[in-house]
């Protein structure tokens, strides 16, 4: 009797390869949408600060981080959980236009719109996080608390825009948005193409 394991690895070892028979079967400019995604996620800066001479870069597999605390632009993001998890879900999106060979169906072409879909989001919810009220202001606005919270907030809305002048997109997020968009034109493409089929 096999012990549990191998049938596992044998399980894996199949998967595995119908993953590169897929790969195999994509076209060029889809391998090359792909590699653009990967590296401009994992291998370039998405987002650059420079204060003064120095410079320090923020990858998008990082964006879980830094949308928790945007302050991780600054000061850099450790290792972390999250950071682990938001780059298996990187890792999934980028290689999500597989999906339509491994598994059939017409839906399945969308999918091809994950990449451009978390760039998406992620920026938006950046900018959300970023852009609102840092202090939330009391009910009662006359008051002397809420005076201070209104200059608080003035005052922290002119150090962001001071702040956001040393914040600039690195290559990997306009690598990565190119990859993207080439992907997402290609799924709506084929999703089109096999509406008529």
């Amino acid at each position: 009797m096999e012990p549990p394991h191998s049938r596992v690895a044998f399980a894996f070892g199949i998967f595995l390869g119908r993953v590169v028979r897929a790969f195999g079967e994509l076209e060029t400019s889809t391998k090359l949408a792909m590699l653009c995604v990967v590296f401009g996620w994992y291998f370039t800066n998405t987002l650059v600060v420079t204060l003064g001479s120095l410079e320090h870069g923020v990858r998008f597999f990082d964006m879980a981080a830094v949308i928790a605390d945007p302050m991780r632009l600054f000061f850099g993001v450790e290792t972390s959980l999250q950071r682990v998890l938001f780059g298996v879900v990187c890792l999934a999106c980028a290689a999500a236009p597989l999906a339509p060979r491994l598994v059939k169906g017409r839906a399945g072409w969308l999918v091809y719109l994950l990449p451009l879909a978390l760039i998406i989001g992620c920026g938006a919810i950046l900018y959300s996080r970023t852009s609102g009220e840092f202090f939330a202001t009391p009910s009662d606005a006359k008051s002397v608390t809420g005076n201070l919270i209104h200059f608080a907030n003035d005052l922290a809305r002119r150090g962001s825009g001071l702040v956001s002048r040393h914040i600039a997109v690195g290559g990997g997020a306009y690598l990565a948005l190119i990859g993207s968009l080439v992907l997402a034109f290609q799924g709506v493409h084929a999703f089109r193409q096999h509406a008529r089929d």
